[in-house]
């Protein structure tokens, strides 16, 4: 069995002509949201053997929190240039080069190829993407990285920030 758990960074800081694309900073309600998706993935009992993350800033950050919510190591929490802005391909390539004995990877990356890897590997699942610090939990029926893939899919599990806040309100 292995798990992929999918997430979007959080919420970043708009774009400003000092800061460059690859250095944005998350801002106080992506850290918020972060911290609870955080909470939420702890609630679940999915705690990665290795989270991958991208190199940009709000990525690494992201990380961060959701490594301290979960007591993740710092060995566990690798970051991998190949994730920044990657296509759902490029993704699939990471994953599927992932080592046998890591049976749960969470990686941290960007859209549109995050969410564009969740339509690849869960096509009837639900509509729409990844929102910023949402996650999409896919289990798969599989000792191998490489043979992941569509028929292999057996439990899927999407969490966002905003449904989270709601059910605290409704």
């Amino acid at each position: 069995m292995k798990r992929l758990t999918l997430m979007r960074h959080a919420d970043a800081r708009w774009k400003d002509a000092d800061v460059s694309d690859l250095e944005r900073p998350l801002n106080r309600r992506g850290c918020a949201a972060a911290e609870a998706m955080a909470r939420r993935l702890l609630e679940l009992e999915l705690v990665p053997d290795l989270l991958l993350v991208s190199p940009a800033r709000r990525a690494q950050q992201t990380a961060d929190i959701v490594a301290r919510e979960l007591s993740l190591p710092a060995r566990r929490v690798v970051r991998e240039e190949a994730l920044y802005l990657a296509s759902a391909t490029d993704l699939l390539k990471v994953v599927q080069g992932t080592g046998p004995r890591v049976a749960h990877l969470l990686l941290v990356a960007h859209n549109p190829g995050v969410s564009e890897l969740v339509q690849l590997l869960v096509p009837h699942g639900s509509a729409g993407g990844l929102a910023t610090a949402a996650v999409c939990s896919i289990a798969f029926d599989t000792t191998h990285w490489t043979a992941i893939g569509v028929a292999a899919v057996t439990d899927v599990q999407r969490e966002t920030p905003a449904k989270r806040l709601f059910g605290l309100f409704g």
